[in-house]
């Protein structure tokens, strides 16, 4: 029973961040799709900045609720039971993970921008 709950810990946790992570990096392809569904046909540069800006909020929140949720000692099993406080609003606890995948999102979608810039890769659209 021990090794199922070791196991279950760790699937949960790394499966959470990897998909996170693989969400990221086809960010590209739900913007496109919202950019279709609100018919923005052209990326204005206040808009780029206002939406890069609230990404790179949510992010730093999600990085702040990375430390204060010790996600690191879930992910390593320096812990072999999960910790919840029942006492905190459910909204918030899930409010908390929503903007921890919203920075693991942010950051595997950017670093992709990155690596494809400077290895001067170019999308055929």
């Amino acid at each position: 029973m021990s090794l199922a709950r070791w196991l279950h810990i760790l699937g949960a946790y790394w499966g959470f961040v990897l998909m996170s992570l693989h969400l990221g990096l086809h960010w590209s392809m739900f913007i496109g799709m919202a950019r279709k569904g609100f018919g923005f046909k052209n990326a204005s540069r206040l808009r780029f900045i206002l939406l890069l800006a609230v990404g790179l909020l949510v992010a730093v929140y999600g990085s702040f609720a990375f430390v204060k949720r010790d996600f690191l000692t879930y992910l390593f099993l320096r812990s072999e039971f999960i910790f919840l406080d029942y006492n905190e609003p459910v909204i918030l606890f899930y409010l908390d993970y929503l903007a921890l995948m919203g920075a693991f999102i942010f950051l595997s979608h950017y670093t992709s921008r990155l690596i494809t810039k400077f290895a001067g890769y170019k999308k055929n659209n």
